[in-house]
């Protein structure tokens, strides 16, 4: 008898634990879905925006896998940013990247790498300035902070880290979901899934 009791108590919270699964799995993939169908551009005129980018690693990839990077931007003044996963951080891979999530007119800060000298060919576009964000951390002619990209960075390792041991295959839909639900307030977040419910399936 009690072993039929505890069989049933474990098949009810293994259901229960996939329906939850399941239900993270949509809400990830409809954040990605929102995102791809209202992108929301960072800077313009009078605004600079940082880029930079870092090698990341789940917990679960072997050290010596390929190397995945992740290139993204934040807007000084209004802390509005964008991630996006990158197979390398050559100019021809950043460069469609920047123009989609970057305003024309913005003044752009990145560091030293090479490849952001690509920059420089859109000159119509944008401005650029390069600062050495390990050793400056506020720049002395703005007093803009540096490190709000570096910053942005380690809140999206620890959010992932929380996840506990994310799938490299999932990298995208996790980074997806961060950047949603840090475009808006805690307590219209729900509403907003609901309202993305209704937008990507309609009645």
């Amino acid at each position: 008898m009690f072993a039929n009791c505890r069989i049933t108590v474990q098949l009810q919270v293994g259901v229960a634990h996939q329906t939850a699964v399941d239900w993270l799995t949509f809400v990830r993939d409809l954040c990605s879905a929102e995102l791809l169908h209202q992108p929301r551009p960072i800077g313009g005129q009078g605004h600079t925006v940082a880029i930079d980018d870092i090698l990341i690693f789940p917990d679960n990839v072997h050290r010596y896998a390929v190397p995945q990077w992740m290139f993204g931007g934040v807007d000084l003044a209004t802390k509005e940013f964008f991630m996006q996963l990158v197979p390398s951080r050559d100019w021809v891979v950043l460069e469609p990247i920047i123009q989609t999530h970057i305003l024309p007119g913005t003044t752009i800060w990145s560091d030293h790498w090479g490849a952001y000298v690509g920059l420089h060919v859109l000159p119509q576009q944008y401005i650029h300035q390069t600062v050495n964000h390990d050793q400056m951390y506020v720049d002395p002619v703005t007093g803009y902070p540096t490190v709000d990209i570096k910053s942005r960075w380690n809140a999206c390792k620890m959010s992932l880290k929380k996840r506990c041991r994310v799938a490299r295959h999932r990298l995208l839909e996790y980074l997806d979901d961060y950047m949603w639900r840090c475009q808006r307030h805690f307590n219209v977040i729900f509403r907003d899934i609901l309202q993305a419910i209704r937008r990507q399936y309609p009645v």
